[in-house]
Formats: structure tokens, C-alpha cells, sequence
């Protein structure tokens, strides 16, 4: 497996993200103080204010339809209020990421890869990542506003597939001494096979369902037409699955490891970062 490529999913997403939430934040408060409680009446065209008095929230009263930019990549989403204080959400969020080649270094704790090569190969490599999330989430706006608090869930995968070979110094296809067999490789405690130099592999990164908690700015629903929202939160995964050839590899922390210091970065893996910022268009 790919130790950079795990670096770059968790650590790259996050690296500008939250310096430009905070800013949209104190942006964003400072130009949306608006009253928000008035009658609406309805005309073909827009809603009307009518005075002071109380916005319709009741249950199924309005339908809005979300399109999604996140570190969950692409989606769309429908919400509609439960109450003045809850709104329900649910939408489904896609993306695809490809790495070009990629060389990592191994260790070799045992000496196996100098007695059957001569040399300690580097993994050249190729990742893929594949998101596909449904999720169903519930806004609170504990006063009324635009700041909220958001829990539920979101049901789906999220995998990387790691296609390489072992290649000796020069790059090129490491090649066994006469009379050798190839050593497998320890990743994270979990024993992987080498076929003739090829290392495949695919992590899936924790549970199909993770409960989720966020917060953040805006309406998921609009009191006109148009909302935007921005949401800071995590994704709990829980611990990730490392298969081959379609079956599960068992782990074993007593193996001698051949990723440096992988296990840092796969505890992180537990938690999935969410930044999101969607726009919203409210149909009735």
C-alpha cells in the first residue's frame, strides 16, 4: 500500500480548508444580520413579507434542492423544515481521485528482500480513491439563525486501490536472485502477497455507516429562493479493511514492518475530515 497516498487523502484536503472556512465565517456573520421571522404569503413568483409575525416551518411546509462541493467530493441534496428549530436533510456525494506513479521506499527489518533480490526494492505504484456516500442529517438552529449544529449519518465506502510492482534501483522490474522465492510485505500488520514483482492491494476505509458531526453557517432551506451554506465537521469510519484479491487480510502487530511509522497515519483514517459548501434553491 501506498503510504504517501494515505498522507495526501487525510492531510491534503485539510491544508487551506480550514484557514478559508474561518474567514468565510467571520464574513458571512458579519453580512447576515437579518430578521428572520415574518409571514410568508405565496404568490406564483416569490414569497411575500408580511410585517413581524412567523415564518412557516412546519414539517414538509417547503422543498429545497442543494448542489455540494466537499472533501466527500460532488453531490446534491434535498432538505425540507421539521420545525422552526430542526430542518432534515438526505443526498448522495461522489468522487473519483487518480495519483500519478508514485515511488515508495521499504524497509527490510529482516534482511528478506536482500537475500531474494540483493536489494531493498521501492514500490512503484498507482492509487485510485472512490467515495460513494448517501447520507441523512439533521440541522439544528438553536436560535432560529444561521449558525447551526448538524448530526447523522452517511452510508456508503470509501476505498483506495493501490496497482504497482517492486523496481530496483534503476526503476525496472525487481527480478528474484536464481533459486529465491519472493518475501511478502507487512503493511500495518497485514501480510501481503507479491506475484512475480506485482503488489495490488485495496483499503477500505472503515464502516459502510458513520455517524457524523458538524457545524456550521447558512440555511439549508432559504427564506427566499436562494441560500448558501458552509459546514466544518468529521465522519467517524472506525478501523479500515485491508483486502487482496478480494480477501480480507487479518491483522498481526507482531510482524516486522516494512512502511515506516504507517500506523500514524492509518489511526488517522478512523476520522474523515468534512468541509462543505453548498448552494441551495428553494422550490416551494
Amino acid at each position: 500500500m501506498d503510504l504517501f497516498f494515505i498522507k495526501l487523502i487525510y492531510l491534503n484536503q485539510m491544508k487551506s480548508y480550514f484557514l478559508l472556512f474561518i474567514f468565510i465565517v467571520g464574513t458571512y456573520s458579519v453580512h447576515a444580520q437579518k430578521k428572520d421571522e415574518y409571514i410568508v404569503v405565496e404568490s406564483a413568483k416569490s414569497p411575500i413579507k408580511m410585517g413581524q409575525g412567523k415564518y412557516d416551518n412546519s414539517f414538509l411546509s417547503h422543498l429545497s434542492i442543494a448542489l455540494r462541493a466537499s472533501t466527500l467530493g460532488g453531490g446534491i441534496q434535498a432538505a425540507t423544515p421539521i420545525n422552526d428549530y430542526f430542518n432534515l436533510r438526505a443526498g448522495l456525494d461522489l468522487m473519483n481521485f487518480k495519483t500519478s506513479s508514485i515511488n515508495i521506499s521499504l524497509d527490510d527489518p529482516d534482511g528478506a528482500f536482500n537475500q531474494a533480490l540483493g536489494y531493498t526494492p521501492d514500490y512503484k505504484m498507482k492509487g485510485k480513491l472512490n467515495l460513494t456516500h448517501g447520507n441523512v442529517l439533521v440541522d439544528f438552529h438553536p436560535t432560529k439563525g444561521i449558525f447551526h449544529l448538524t448530526a447523522g449519518f452517511y452510508i456508503g465506502t470509501n476505498k483506495v486501490k493501490a496497482d504497482g510492482m517492486l523496481v530496483d534501483p534503476d526503476g525496472k522490474k525487481a527480478e528474484l536472485r536464481p533459486g529465491q522465492s519472493w518475501p511478502t510485505i507487512n503493511f500495518d500488520g497485514h501480510q501481503l502477497e507479491i506475484d512475480d514483482a506485482d503488489l495490488n492491494a485495496e483499503l477500505q476505509l472503515g464502516k459502510v455507516i458513520k455517524p457524523y458531526f458538524g457545524l456550521g453557517l447558512g440555511r439549508a432551506i432559504a427564506h427566499n429562493r436562494v441560500s448558501f451554506k458552509f459546514e466544518l465537521g468529521a465522519l467517524y469510519q472506525g478501523d479500515y479493511t485491508l483486502k487482496q484479491n478480494g480477501k480480507k487480510i487479518d491483522a498481526n502487530k507482531n510482524l516486522s514492518e516494512n512502511f515506516d511509522d504507517v500506523d500514524k497515519y492509518t489511526n488517522l483514517l478512523k476520522w474523515w475530515p468534512m468541509l462543505n459548501f453548498q448552494i441551495s434553491y428553494r422550490i416551494f
